[in-house]
């Protein structure tokens, strides 16, 4: 099965050329404000002319309006009737024998949508992903796996890792095939977890400056 992987378009889906295949996965931050109505309504248009069987699509922190209006976010997003559209927030979907779990969730963030606020609610958030799940899809990385930024976030943090540590620990100990994520822009790029089993993806497409760069397209993987 051949995977496309992308994330963190933010309203810049346009811009990409993708090469088509068995199943394109959007790791979140389509949006940019996140409250936009027609905003979703073009990126479904993008994604159902899209050469691919199925798609994934999971939400992120700048995508709002799926956290405070689901109902009429996801009208929107199925607003072209397209079927091969699947979008996960702590659901799972098995496609050709292979099982995916999304969820949208990352540690607290300036105010922006589906924030953590304590280890205990990342706990419990993330014990709910199968134990049997082969590819899992995430917002945010795991603390530790492509997490790193180049800057501190404020002129107060010393941080170099944002990754969620819960999430970490679930992964380490469910040992999916495949992590994929984004939300960190710098850390864009795969890591096979220093031999352990899963593979570690961060597929953001654009940089920090939310900018492309030829480097930033998508990231292609087989299961």
């Amino acid at each position: 099965m051949k995977l496309t992987c992308i994330s963190d378009t933010h309203m810049r889906h346009r811009d990409l050329v993708l090469p088509g295949g068995d199943v394109l996965i959007h790791s979140g931050d389509f949006m940019n404000s996140g409250h936009v109505v027609g905003d979703i309504a073009d990126f479904a248009n993008w994604l159902s002319a899209q050469d691919y069987e199925y798609k994934i699509v999971i939400a992120g922190n700048h995508d709002r309006m799926f956290e405070y209006d689901s109902e009429n976010a996801l009208r929107l997003l199925d607003s072209f009737g397209d079927d091969s559209i699947i979008y996960l927030q702590d659901s799972e979907v098995v496609i050709n024998g292979v099982k995916f779990y999304g969820s949208p969730w990352t540690p607290e963030f300036c105010g922006w949508a589906f924030a953590l606020k304590s280890q205990e609610e990342s706990e419990k958030k993330w014990s709910k992903i199968p134990n049997d799940v082969d590819v899992l899809i995430t917002h945010g990385p795991a603390y530790g796996y492509l997490d790193k930024i180049k800057y501190p976030v404020s002129t107060n943090s010393t941080k170099e890792h944002l990754g969620d540590k819960s999430l970490a620990e679930r992964i380490e100990h469910i040992n999916p095939k495949l992590h994929i994520c984004g939300h960190i822009h710098s850390a864009q790029g795969v890591m096979d977890g220093y031999g352990e089993v899963t593979t570690h993806i961060n597929a953001s497409c654009l940089g920090e400056d939310y900018q492309y760069s030829l480097n930033r397209n998508y990231i292609e993987w087989n299961i």
